[in-house]
């Protein structure tokens, strides 16, 4: 039979997070950091990973040109998401919209890491873009189509129409409409 202190190491429980700083950081960031979640009782943390300037971050859509650092962090004492980056923004002197903590479990990082994970290649520069061919219905090949939809549209109404010269008046022979509409 298990003892009591065997059961509790079985069942220690780590509680991870993604931690993002926007803006350029000072020397010793990552070390400060790390030495304010010590209260946290922090078990790993991972080395910056920087993003490239970007003109909107997608974390901090209110600032501007700017990258992104994030580490991930694991904290064996259960916080939320929000006292987590207002205790790191008070401790490393950031301001509190720059500072953003979130789960990794969360449905919003499947989506990020699901557009992470997707090799991106540009079809423009494949001899084969993939995809049906779209030659005959553009350029001459339309036109003839199209003038060949008309004749045949032509032959189904009957040739009533073409016999009559253009611009000739018809006279209907009716006289009923004469008179002015106004002071007749």
């Amino acid at each position: 039979m298990k003892s009591l202190a065997e059961y509790l190491t079985e069942s220690a429980k780590t509680y991870p997070f993604k931690v993002g700083i926007a803006g350029d950081l000072p020397e010793g960031f990552a070390d400060t950091m790390e030495s304010c979640l010590q209260k946290f009782g922090i078990t790993q943390m991972s080395a910056g990973k920087k993003t490239p300037i970007q003109e909107r971050p997608l974390d901090f859509p209110q600032l501007e040109n700017c990258e992104v650092t994030y580490y991930e962090v694991e904290l064996s004492y259960p916080t939320t998401q929000a006292v987590l980056a207002e205790y790191i923004a008070g401790c490393c002197d950031c301001h509190k919209s720059n500072v953003i903590a979130r789960n990794p479990n969360e449905p919003l990082e499947e989506i990020y890491k699901e557009k992470d994970e997707e090799y991106y290649e540009t079809k423009l520069t494949k001899e084969d873009m993939g995809g049906e061919s779209a030659q005959e219905s553009v350029g001459s090949n339309k036109v003839m189509d199209l003038l060949k939809e008309l004749e045949s549209s032509r032959k189904d109404r009957g040739n009533d129409s073409v016999s009559e010269t253009p611009g000739a008046q018809i006279d209907t022979g009716d006289k009923s409409n004469t008179k002015a509409v106004v002071g007749g």
